[in-house]
C-alpha cells in the first residue's frame, strides 16, 4: 500500500504542476482536511473538499505565482512525507522567494484524507517520529 500511496500523492503534485487544482478528485476523500501550520497567514484546519479547494486557490490571492517541485517522497505507514522546493512571487510586491518546505499526506483506502504542510523541510518527517538521518 505504501507504494500506491506515494503514487497517489505524486499524481496530485503532477496535477498541481499543471495548475489543476485541487487535483485529481478520484484520489481525494470528500471530507479531506487541509491543515495550515501555526505562523501561516490563516492557520488551522479546513474540512471537506470545497474547503480544501478554497484553501489551495487562496494561495494565489497573495502570490502571482507559486511553483512547488517535490524533491522527495517517503512512505511511512498510511502517510506520505513530501519535501518540496518552491519559488513564488508576491502579487502586490513582485518580491520573489524560494525555499523548501514539507507536507504530510494521510491516505486511507486509496484516497487522501488529510494534507498538512509545514514551514521546514524536515518538519513533516518529525511529525511522524523520524528525522533526516532516518531517510
Amino acid at each position: 500500500m505504501s507504494r500506491e500511496n506515494v503514487e497517489i500523492v505524486r499524481r496530485i503534485y503532477d496535477a498541481w504542476g499543471r495548475e489543476q487544482y485541487p487535483g485529481p478528485l478520484e484520489f481525494m476523500d470528500r471530507d479531506i482536511e487541509y491543515v495550515n501550520p501555526a505562523g501561516a497567514v490563516e492557520p488551522g484546519t479546513r474540512r471537506g473538499l470545497p474547503a480544501f479547494t478554497r484553501a489551495v486557490e487562496k494561495l494565489f490571492e497573495s502570490w502571482e505565482f507559486w511553483r512547488g517541485e517535490p524533491e522527495q517522497f517517503r512512505a511511512v505507514g498510511d502517510h506520505v512525507v513530501v519535501v518540496v522546493q518552491y519559488r513564488a512571487r508576491g502579487r502586490g510586491s513582485g518580491v520573489e522567494v524560494e525555499g523548501r518546505e514539507s507536507a504530510l499526506w494521510t491516505l486511507r483506502d486509496g484516497k487522501a484524507i488529510r494534507y498538512e504542510w509545514f514551514h521546514g523541510p524536515t518538519d513533516a518527517l518529525e511529525a511522524v517520529g523520524l528525522s533526516e538521518q532516518d531517510v
